[in-house]
């Protein structure tokens, strides 16, 4: 998902997976605007929950601002549960004290609802969808699903849709029984100029650890190191294909000959003596630097010893006054 985030801004997504097995319908009405850090909360915690081999779903809630029919989903944290025979239980203690946490730092935050992994929603999910109403408080919190198994399948198809669907659910009374139904809802990307900047660099960081790469220096310096790597291998094999054109195992191509000749001659414009002295003087000058640095701070802490041996001295040098005597 964070992988998808970053190429699309502002992308509306009004269809998610289809549902033959449950009752959903498309809500008309609602504004709904997901935020990024969502998105990458979500996958996130997804990731996490794959890597570690645990079979459950991921579960979290959902917090944010609502405006009339305008819903903006700015953040997410997680939620411990437990699985039973009777459905998912929640940490109700683990609830409050997140969500407290969160809307004292965000006051003009509040609840909205909650997200999980799955294509469409289930009996279990109604269940906790019931439970989640009874904890926070929202008669009407919203649940997004993440489809799983639709991000591998996107991923080897290089599909451009999210894998994320959101649904508002709807209590009605049919036959004395309270019946919920589940509406999909259409929702957009929608980005501040400060989050824009934050995925922009989570992206950034994302391609430099994939790489192997710590910082700019050493993506240069292992670049440099790649290109000596290749020249050198380069260089072996026209090595040994001229010792194979001299034992008359290889014929004799003198255009071959003739860019090999230009190679050696290029190699030997170098200089490597040259070459080695002008690195030893930059390698000094940075050593020399590093050095003056160094002396610099302990002259520093130096005279800071100095002063509070003197500020000490002085204090025990001072005569008491005695005002008896």
């Amino acid at each position: 998902v964070a992988c998808y985030l970053t190429l699309h801004w502002g992308i509306t997504s009004a269809s998610g997976p289809a549902c033959p097995d449950c009752e959903v319908h498309m809500a008309a009405g609602l504004d709904v605007h997901l935020h990024p850090l969502v998105l990458i909360n979500i996958s996130d915690h997804v990731v996490r929950f794959r890597s570690s081999g645990r079979p459950e779903r991921a579960l979290g809630a959902l917090i944010g601002a609502q405006e009339g029919r305008r819903v903006d989903v700015h953040n997410s944290f997680e939620l411990s549960a437990e699985e039973s025979p009777d459905g998912r239980t929640i940490d109700v203690e683990f609830f409050t004290l997140r969500l407290n946490q969160y809307l004292e730092v965000f006051p003009r935050y509040e609840f909205l609802g909650w997200y999980s992994t799955g294509t469409c929603p289930d009996e279990q999910d109604k269940s906790l969808h019931k439970k989640i109403q009874e904890v926070s408080g929202n008669e009407n919190p919203f649940a997004i699903l993440v489809d799983v198994e639709k991000m591998s399948r996107d991923k080897a198809s290089q599909s451009e849709e999210l894998p994320v669907t959101v649904y508002d659910a709807a209590a009605h009374i049919e036959g004395g029984d309270t019946k919920v139904t589940w509406n999909e809802v259409p929702y957009i990307i929608d980005t501040l100029e400060a989050e824009r900047i934050a995925v922009n660099h989570v992206a950034k960081s994302a391609t430099t650890a994939s790489a192997g790469y710590s910082s700019d220096f050493t993506q240069h310096t292992s670049g440099l190191s790649n290109s000596v790597v290749m020249l050198t291998n380069r260089i072996k094999e026209l090595l040994e294909h001229m010792k194979d054109v001299k034992a008359g195992r290889a014929p004799k191509n003198h255009a071959v000959l003739r860019q090999t000749l230009s190679v050696c001659q290029a190699l030997q414009a170098t200089q490597p003596a040259a070459l080695q002295k002008e690195f030893c003087g930059e390698f000094n000058d940075a050593t020399l630097v590093v050095l003056l640095a160094t002396l610099t701070k302990a002259s520093a802490n130096t005279f800071e010893v100095l002063d509070k041996f003197q500020l000490a001295h002085d204090r025990k040098q001072r005569p008491r006054h005695h005002p008896f005597g």
